[in-house]
């Protein structure tokens, strides 16, 4: 059992009345309670302020100038800096970045602080119901990080985009620990979707953290063969201008090739593995 563990809770969200309460009611019955739960609600226009409020939470207002989907872009990391900005005062273990939607069991943070802290990570996540992840694949929702880590770091996201990413790119440049625990389960009540937009912005999130242009295009092409369109759309925001982020010049691309240097060895080891079984049940036959 983890003690004393102090975490606080960002949740961005816009017109989220459907499942705010479902989501923050999930945090106040976790096994250690979060210090504070902060709402960023940007500019809803049913009752997500009013069901946070009465629930506890401390409310963010944020007014937006524009309208349409901003989900993948800079604006979503800005709003959860608003979050970022009232816990910053507070003496906190870990931070916790949630979406509107998500239900966690009520051991998930007690046991997530638990496990980070016996294996050194500083950014973690269990993986929602349904959905598979990579190595360090570490979800935007249902992240803790490291409060003092975060600190050094200026306790914000990077206004780019691939903002997620960022942070866990970080932390793996600076040695540090990135863990995903894929049998600690969550639920979302809203399924996850890809759409060619939400694509097209993945694409630009890999030109924008500097990725290794054969698995940027590697990548594009294991979506391109489900669904054309997507892959497409991704490969397109890979081309196109987008800033990049200066502080893991080099990195990114190093830790690609490291990567995909060790998949291939494995695959090469399975493949040799294999030849020789056949060879020796036939020598044996």
């Amino acid at each position: 059992m983890v003690n004393a563990v102090e975490y606080g809770v960002v949740i961005p969200a816009r017109n989220e009345e459907k499942f705010i309460g479902l989501s923050i009611e999930s945090l106040l019955q976790q096994s250690v309670k979060p210090l504070r739960i902060v709402v960023v609600d940007d500019s809803s226009v049913d009752k997500t302020a009013l069901i946070a409020e009465k629930l506890g939470a401390t409310v963010v207002r944020v007014r937006r100038e524009f309208e349409g989907s901003l989900s993948g872009t800079p604006y979503i990391a800005l709003l959860i800096n608003k979050g970022f900005e009232d816990l910053e005062g507070l003496e906190l273990d870990y931070v916790m970045v949630s979406g509107a939607d998500s239900i966690y069991p009520n051991y998930y943070v007690e046991e997530l602080a638990r496990r980070m802290r016996r294996d050194g990570a500083v950014i973690a996540s269990g993986v929602a119901v349904g959905e598979e992840t990579s190595e360090y694949g570490v979800r935007g929702s249902g992240r803790l990080v490291d409060a003092n880590w975060f600190r050094h770091l200026g306790f914000r996201y990077p206004l780019c985009y691939g903002f997620e990413a960022w942070l866990i790119l970080k932390a793996l440049s600076e040695g540090f620990g990135v863990k995903v625990y894929r049998d600690l389960k969550f639920r979302l009540l809203r399924p996850t979707r890809i759409s060619v937009r939400k694509a097209y912005l993945w694409g630009k999130a890999m030109r924008s953290l500097n990725y290794w242009w054969p698995y940027a295009i590697a990548r594009s092409l294991k979506f391109l063969i489900r669904s054309p369109p997507i892959g497409v759309n991704m490969v397109a925001g890979f081309l196109s201008s987008t800033d990049s982020v200066r502080d893991l010049k080099g990195f990114t691309e190093r830790l690609q090739k490291a990567v995909t240097i060790g998949l291939v060895k494995s695959y090469v080891s399975r493949l040799t593995h294999s030849s020789c079984e056949r060879v020796l049940n036939t020598r044996l036959e």
